[in-house]
């Protein structure tokens, strides 16, 4: 690519060379980078349209060992229990457990879990004082005529426990011993701490799928875009566990792109910022001085996008991926995003410095 510095190519442009290779295709390892912090399985991302990435999609790509990142054509509340819903799919020790009060109704519960979206059964219950005082199980449910009772009524009142420490091993030792789906982990005083889920604790025991992507709680990766200063959205991201933000634009070069990423790099712990969208080295520059934790390439290259047609402003990709991955660090990943139309169009985005490719239609 560096001998053609004047000239714009994309995929159509280019085909690959065969040449020896010293290893076997089950050899050949597909694991990438989605940003500094978050590792992928492959290197495929679906992109963050509405007709793309909700739950059930970002859901699918991080079982599949990739990454979805949530669209924001919805209210932040909204997009927040997307990225419950998918946070909330998969553990290891639930640090924050969905609970319920031992006076509410049973009806309610049903009422609150179907609301919710709530994939799971079984809620730890806990008293006036906030301490844990029973279960309720799916069977504790299953065969009751009338729901208008409260929980206490119904619920199992002497659950099996754990004790702060309690590793995911352990946890599946005393859950197979005793025959039990939850494992709440309590304090001496009774202090609800966290909540183990044999089907997914088994999981992670047995490695079921290593394409997983998981992050270190056993939860799945979910990314979130966002615009230029939307930081009560991304307030309501964090609350839900989103593992980055990505600030979303047709134009990621300008001051407010920046200026996002710089303040969000100040006050964010344990959440990467990616942002985009750009296609030259000048603009990976900035992004990256600013404190972004990945770039997101592609002005115009899109089946829909319409900024080549209404703006007369677009880079062929293949170039443009280049031009950035050149003027990066090796510690900021590259996104290719758009432009993708055969199979053979992936690994030419990886060969010329992207890490991951985003699609969506």
């Amino acid at each position: 690519m560096s001998k053609y510095p004047d000239e714009g190519l994309t995929f159509d442009d280019v085909s690959f060379c065969t040449k020896y290779a010293d290893f076997m295709p089950e050899q050949a390892s597909v694991k990438s980078r989605f940003s500094r912090s978050i590792q992928i399985n492959v290197p495929f991302v679906s992109a963050a349209m509405d007709t793309v990435t909700e739950a059930d999609t970002a859901i699918a790509m991080a079982r599949a060992g990739g990454i979805g990142v949530v669209h924001r054509n919805l209210d932040g509340e909204r997009q927040a229990e997307e990225v419950r819903r998918v946070k909330n799919f998969l553990h290891g020790l639930i640090e924050d457990p969905v609970v319920f009060r031992h006076d509410i109704l049973v009806a309610d519960v049903v009422r609150e879990k179907e609301e919710r979206n709530y994939t799971f059964a079984g809620f730890p219950i806990v008293n006036d004082d906030g301490r844990l005082c029973g279960i309720l199980t799916a069977r504790d449910v299953k065969f009751l005529s009338d729901h208008d009772v409260p929980v206490s009524e119904v619920m199992s009142s002497q659950p099996i426990t754990a004790p702060q420490g309690t590793s995911l091993t352990e946890a599946y030792e005393i859950m197979t011993r005793e025959k039990v789906g939850k494992l709440p982990i309590v304090d001496a005083v009774g202090n609800l701490l966290g909540l183990y889920s044999f089907a997914d604790v088994k999981s992670l025991i047995s490695n079921i799928d290593s394409r997983i992507n998981r992050d270190e709680q056993h939860q799945l990766r979910v990314a979130a875009a966002i615009g230029p200063h939307d930081y009560e959205r991304v307030e309501h991201l964090v609350d839900a566990g989103v593992d980055a933000v990505v600030i979303d634009t047709a134009h990621g070069h300008t001051e407010n792109v920046i200026a996002t990423v710089r303040e969000l790099k100040k006050t964010l712990s344990g959440v990467d910022v990616v942002a985009g969208n750009i296609a030259t080295g000048e603009a990976a520059k900035d992004l990256a001085d600013a404190g972004a934790d990945a770039v997101k390439v592609g002005i115009g290259p899109g089946s829909i996008c319409t900024t080549r047609v209404i703006a007369g402003v677009g880079v062929p990709q293949l170039s443009a991926v280049y031009r950035v991955a050149s003027a990066l660090p090796d510690d900021v990943p590259v996104i290719a995003d758009g432009g993708i139309r055969h199979s053979g169009d992936v690994p030419k985005a990886l060969a010329v410095g992207g890490d991951s490719v985003m699609m969506g239609s």
